[in-house]
This record gives C-alpha cells, sequence and structure tokens, in this order.
C-alpha cells in the first residue's frame, strides 16, 4: 500500500544548510548592530576550513581528507589567534608534525584493516 520509500538524510547537505542558517544569522545580528562579525572573520576564518573537513568525515571515501582540512585549519586558527604565542612564522613546523602524525596513523590503521582483511579472506576460503 504504501510504496514511499525512505532515503537515508544527506548529512552534507544538513550540515552546510546550517551553516548557511548559522552565517545569515551572523550577518543580519551585525545589519541590527548587535553582533560586530568584522571580528569574527578577521579572526576565526579558519573555523570555515575546520567546518568543511567536519563534513567530509562523514563520508568513508574523504575521510582522511577531512582531517587533513581540520588540521590545517587548527594550526591557520592557532597562528591567528597567537595562541602561546605562535604566529604563521613560528609555528610552521606543526605542519610537518602533524603531516608526519597522519602519515604514521594511516600506515598502523591500513596494516591493522589488511591483516582484518586478510584473516576474513583465510576464513571464507576455509568454508
Amino acid at each position: 500500500m504504501n510504496d514511499i520509500q525512505r532515503r537515508p538524510v544527506n548529512t552534507r547537505s544538513l550540515f552546510w544548510g546550517f551553516t548557511l542558517i548559522g552565517l545569515g544569522i551572523l550577518f543580519m545580528l551585525d545589519r541590527l548592530g548587535i553582533a560586530d562579525v568584522h571580528f569574527f572573520f578577521r579572526r576565526l576564518w579558519p573555523l570555515f576550513i575546520i567546518m568543511a573537513g567536519a563534513s567530509r568525515l562523514f563520508h568513508r571515501r574523504s575521510v582522511w581528507g577531512g582531517v587533513w582540512l581540520i588540521g590545517v585549519g587548527a594550526w591557520l586558527q592557532i597562528a591567528t589567534l597567537h595562541v602561546f604565542g605562535m604566529t604563521f612564522e613560528s609555528s610552521w613546523p606543526l605542519l610537518l608534525i602533524a603531516l608526519g602524525a597522519g602519515v604514521i596513523l594511516r600506515a598502523l590503521l591500513d596494516a591493522v584493516r589488511g591483516r582484518r582483511l586478510d584473516t576474513a579472506t583465510e576464513e571464507h576460503h576455509e568454508q
């Protein structure tokens, strides 16, 4: 009787929809003189890169791309806000550290995943 099929919710569209609503609210508050959006964009612009990375985390094919965007966005935010006195010039080695850690983590996770796949393949052939 009921031919309506339910589709999964597109999380990427929801994420960006809520992001646009949030930006619209910020600009409206700026126009009404309630908030200073210029401060937000001057100091917190790397959050957009972090949000783009967060939206990619929900899709298996682009998880690593999301992790990298979050890492780069976090570094940019640290340098922009001068956390612990860091600037772009003094904090660039953090990118090398994050890159190295990401390469190691990915290699370790791929090795563990490969062992699981090998075990599953062996069990399948034994049956």
